[in-house]
């Protein structure tokens, strides 16, 4: 297997750059994640990953050789599985289309071997139409996993799923991926499955590779306010201090009771509340009331 490199790659619809120089490394063998906000070209970058589109200008190689439409395989985010076919059928679909010489016995192994991955095997013999939303979207990974390809795409695969079934199918993703050494580039809204996926997490704005980093890198050392912004569970406190702009997450914000904030409103998050004051926000373990004064501390600053 080989590296996926991403050399300059810009691509146009009319005026406007969708892509605007990307250049970026995939290791073998290991999940790089794209995020971004909507619009920032992460869907238009995999298309061209996966040979649907050709870049205007750079180009897409895997080792030393450009990449071309069959070296990778792609699940979207509605797979398009045939309900006329049970799900070992829909799984071997690829294969039977790529070698029709493919024996049997080896067919039936790679399939058998990518239900079982997948904990669909006992589902071999059911309809499309018979199955749930999340073991549709098991059957569209199998189907993809089941090719013999260099990189594997992944483009929102757990859109449409409660956040119970796709926390399971991300879990069993990154078993199989582990497991068998496979490569994989995974296109994400979701910032909670690109931490818990990938060894690289690439976060595009605006057409353009904004900062590639691990998760936790990217949390602490954000290169950009819109980056830190994107990031944030919560809305950030932001001032302008000079030439520079202050932020920091009400997360790492202590609230104590007196001083020249007033708090405004509170909302509860579950196990914490969210204090919204005159002077910004925190996040506290404690209850305040609206009207209260409180003073607000920073623990972490970042500055851009």
């Amino acid at each position: 297997m080989a590296d996926l490199h991403i050399d300059h790659v810009s691509r146009f619809f009319g005026d406007a750059a969708a892509l605007n120089d990307v250049c970026l490394t995939v290791p073998s063998g290991s999940i790089t994640a794209i995020i971004g906000p909507s619009g920032s070209g992460k869907t238009t970058l995999l298309r061209l990953l996966a040979g649907l589109d050709s870049p205007d200008e750079g180009t897409v190689r895997i080792g030393n050789k450009v990449a071309r439409l069959g070296d990778t395989a792609l699940c979207f985010q509605d797979s398009p599985l045939y309900p006329h076919l049970n799900v070992w059928d829909n799984v071997a679909f690829p294969l039977k289309l790529k070698a029709t010489n493919t024996a049997d016995d080896v067919l039936k192994k790679r399939v058998g071997e990518v239900l079982e991955m997948l904990e669909i095997d006992h589902l071999a013999q059911r309809k499309i139409t018979e199955l749930s939303g999340g073991q549709k979207q098991r059957v569209g990974i199998a189907r993809a996993l089941v090719r013999d390809v260099e990189v594997y795409l992944f483009d929102e695969p757990m859109a449409h799923l409660d956040q119970a079934l796709a926390r399971d199918i991300v879990i069993d993703l990154r078993k199989i991926q582990q497991s068998l050494g496979l490569t994989f580039v995974y296109v994400t809204h979701s910032k909670a499955e690109a931490f818990a996926l990938a060894d690289q997490i690439v976060v595009l704005v605006d057409g353009q590779v904004a900062q590639v980093g691990e998760a936790e890198e990217l949390v602490e050392k954000p290169k950009t306010l819109t980056i830190a912004e994107f990031l944030s569970p919560t809305e950030l406190n932001v001032r302008q201090r000079g030439d520079a702009v202050e932020a920091w997450r009400p997360e790492d914000t202590q609230l104590t009771r007196g001083g020249s904030a007033i708090v405004e409103s509170v909302t509860y998050l579950g196990r914490e509340w969210l204090v919204r004051t005159t002077e910004g926000q925190a996040v506290s373990e404690e209850k305040f009331e609206v009207g209260e004064a409180v003073t607000l501390t920073q623990k972490k600053v970042f500055s851009f």
